[in-house]
């Protein structure tokens, strides 16, 4: 099965995304150019702020920059390697548990309002580093993905007819309300674009 994605625009007919160099893109690209464009974005708002203006929240029942960008962090391994390729998280494996000072199980999900604001501090600079690690286990997944593989289901067991597909577009919207999240609390503390 080949994988040809069109784009449309009213009354015209449907043409091939191409990239800038004019060559159809594939969908791993387009994945991987969402996935950079909202770690360019997270990077962006993380920026300059103080370990003070990333622990803010809103409200008591809201979370803060520090829990988000660790949670999104552990949603990806979580998702890649231990959904999707069946193996030890990079968490695990790299012992970032240990050199951040966090839990070594969990990545947030569920957590109440008490343990959001309860999370150890931590250097931004380490889980970012993380994350990095990450993403470099997820190009290589996606590398090694044909278009057939976005309908299997990586585990029946745990979640009957959650495909390879649907999961990366769930890490991806997820990932983009998140950085959309620090943004925000970014500005509630700082004012707009500052």
């Amino acid at each position: 099965m080949s994988l040809r994605l069109l784009w449309t625009k009213p009354n015209r007919p449907a043409r091939p995304l191409t990239s800038s160099k004019g060559r159809s893109m594939d969908f791993k690209e387009i994945i991987k150019m969402a996935m950079d464009e909202y770690m360019e974005e997270l990077r962006k708002a993380l920026d300059g702020l103080t370990t003070e203006e990333r622990r803010f929240q809103p409200t008591p029942e809201s979370h803060h920059i520090d829990f988000a960008v660790w949670h999104m962090a552990r949603v990806e391994d979580s998702w890649i390697n231990g959904f999707a390729r069946g193996v030890d998280q990079v968490w695990e494996t790299e012992g970032w548990a240990a050199k951040t000072g966090l839990a070594e199980q969990g990545g947030g999900s569920g957590y109440t309002a008490e343990q959001v604001a309860s999370l150890p501090r931590f250097d931004i600079d380490d889980i970012m580093a993380y994350y990095d690690s990450v993403r470099r286990e997820t190009y290589r997944y996606l590398d090694g993905l044909s278009a057939d593989d976005l309908s299997g289901c990586p585990n029946l067991e745990r979640r009957a007819g959650y495909t390879v597909g649907k999961m990366l577009s769930h890490v991806i919207v997820e990932e983009s309300q998140h950085t959309g999240q620090v943004a925000y609390i970014r500005g509630l503390q700082r004012g707009i674009g500052k």
